[in-house]
């Protein structure tokens, strides 16, 4: 019995890891409780994000990769736009870089949403120095497209986290 315990030990200590990683509480400038990121993420890896989101003087479009342990798992695009979009039609789209498998339009407390396997889009009336309008897209990176593995997971991150990125932009 020591020895197994000695011989687990040894192994943290040579990999340099626990058997846990910590999730974020923040995910590119928004909170987000770690219980809705976890399904969307590669267990027990370390997360980190690239974040080129200016909130103060938004780009038309920016990006804020999601990385697990090294490698993109979560693309998450904003974008600020002078012309109401319908979601459902910008995840169909062939010329979209937020094309979804299989969407399917979701009630949400702001805006309008869809939700597809690999992906989620939502949108909403947004006054700020980029454009009247706000989207989100929520794109997973490396899953089966053909399955509806994540859809449940998703709706629920966007649920939570759109309205609270759509707050943290303090719309007019």
């Amino acid at each position: 019995m020591l020895a197994v315990g000695l011989l687990a030990l040894g192994g943290l200590w040579l990999t340099g890891r626990d058997e846990t990683q910590a999730l974020p509480e923040t995910l590119c400038g928004t909170r987000v409780d770690p219980d809705l990121l976890k399904p969307l993420l590669p267990p027990d890896t370390a997360v980190s994000e690239e974040n080129d989101v200016d909130r103060e003087s938004p780009s038309p479009s920016s990006w804020c990769l999601v990385s697990a342990d090294g490698e993109t798992a979560i693309r998450l695009r904003f974008a600020w736009h002078s012309d109401r979009i319908d979601p459902l039609k910008v995840a169909n789209s062939t010329s979209s870089v937020s094309q979804l498998e299989v969407p399917e339009r979701v009630e949400i407390s702001e805006g309008r949403a869809v939700v597809g396997n690999s992906g989620t889009i939502a949108t909403t009336a947004c006054k700020t120095e980029g454009g009247s309008y706000f989207t989100l897209s929520v794109l997973l990176e490396g899953v089966n497209t053909t399955a509806d593995t994540y859809r449940s997971s998703l709706e629920k991150f966007m649920r939570a986290y759109f309205p609270a990125t759509v707050k943290a932009l303090s719309c007019g």
